[in-house]
């Protein structure tokens, strides 16, 4: 039987029942728990400052660093044969190719205004990641960093929408993802795919977290099978913060 090495994933931290405030934190993480995968996770933003694309998360697989979510899960997956999607026809991974693109792309942005833009989350916000630093940097820092954020925000081209129509973004997306799941266990049936672990990393932010507010976080709650499918995920995989 060949001997499976002990990854190691960095990532910012367990925040309540979510795993990660990162969704690609969760992603990745609940990916490695959905294959199987042994793993040690190391925890803390200072893990940024060793990343090679200076964010989170990022994995060490046997001396190698792959960082980047999408990047860590196509080595993984290419590593282990598939463990994942090896089920799935080539439609198939066409078809969740485009839901995770719309997922990291999109719909995660209108996550990032929600909690970066709306100034009672921004409170909530700067005290969790910024509070421990020191004066005078705790003045200056979260600001310039928050002011990044709507710079990337812009250049993305989300932050060019009014809060109005951020909200039909997401519930665009919304709307696809409960179609798309109707009353399938998961995403493609009774097995998990990466889609399940991509999807489940968004929606765990916006369903399972109650440290955030937002109309957008209240519409995903509305649709029954994207509750139940991220309770069930939540509770099979991470029952350990249930």
């Amino acid at each position: 039987m060949m001997r499976v090495n002990m990854i190691e994933l960095y990532k910012f931290g367990t925040v309540g029942r979510i795993c990660d405030p990162s969704p690609f934190c969760v992603k990745t993480e609940t990916y490695l728990r959905m294959a199987g995968l042994p793993y040690k996770s190391h925890s803390g933003p200072k893990y940024l400052r060793s990343s090679p694309k200076d964010k989170l998360p990022y994995i060490r697989d046997e001396g190698e660093i792959i960082s980047d979510s999408t990047f860590i899960l196509r080595h993984l997956e290419q590593k282990h044969n598939n463990i994942l999607d090896g089920h799935l026809t080539a439609e198939q991974k066409a078809v969740a190719h485009g839901f995770m693109k719309m997922i990291d792309e999109e719909l995660y942005w209108t996550m990032v205004y929600a909690r970066w833009i709306l100034d009672h989350n921004w409170v909530i916000l700067r005290g969790m990641f910024f509070g421990s630093l020191p004066f005078p940097l705790k003045l200056f820092v979260p600001n310039m960093i928050r002011k990044n954020v709507e710079k990337g925000m812009k250049g993305h081209g989300i932050g060019r929408h009014s809060e109005s129509e951020i909200e039909e973004i997401a519930a665009m997306d919304l709307q696809a993802l409960s179609d798309f799941l109707g009353d399938k266990k998961y995403f493609f049936g009774d097995r998990v795919s990466t889609l399940d672990a991509t999807a489940f990393g968004i929606l765990s932010q916006m369903i399972l977290s109650d440290t955030f507010t937002a109309s957008t976080f209240d519409k995903a709650r509305t649709y029954k099978n994207l509750v139940d499918f991220t309770n069930r995920i939540q509770d099979k995989y991470f029952a350990d913060l249930t």
